[in-house]
């Protein structure tokens, strides 16, 4: 019987710490995440070219559009991905990853697990981890 219990109590435990599911993404919000992960890709890969040709689809990316140069887009991704964060938190196929290498440190959304870091590109594609 106390096995039970416990079995029970347990099971109560986890049920009250696990997140509500979260609301479906609408169509504008699954358009800004496709576009932002094609910005991620071009960075991670040092493309800076294909990062700004992606950002010019997304309004809220015209800092990278703009971009001079990697290191700029690069700051102006950190910015947009507090958004891109926010939209991709507990939704299916979506991976929120932090490198705390990048002044600062920063996170990113993308759509693996294995880490495929944006701010330093080539020099240090796998620094970071998935943090949820």
């Amino acid at each position: 019987m106390k096995m039970l219990h416990l079995l029970l109590a347990c099971g109560l435990l986890l049920l009250a710490r696990s997140a509500p599911a979260a609301e479906p993404l609408d169509t504008a919000a699954t358009t800004f995440l496709s576009g932002y992960e094609q910005i991620r890709l071009a960075l991670a890969n040092d493309q800076l070219p294909a990062a700004r040709d992606a950002a010019k689809a997304l309004p809220e990316a015209k800092a990278i559009a703009e971009a001079k140069s990697i290191s700029e887009a690069r700051k102006a991704f950190k910015a947009l991905s507090t958004r891109a964060v926010t939209l991709a938190r507990g939704q299916p196929g979506y991976f929120i990853a932090h490198c705390t290498m990048f002044p600062g440190g920063a996170d990113w959304v993308q759509t693996t697990d294995a880490i495929s870091n944006p701010y330093w590109g080539k020099s240090m594609p796998h620094c970071g981890e998935i943090v949820k």
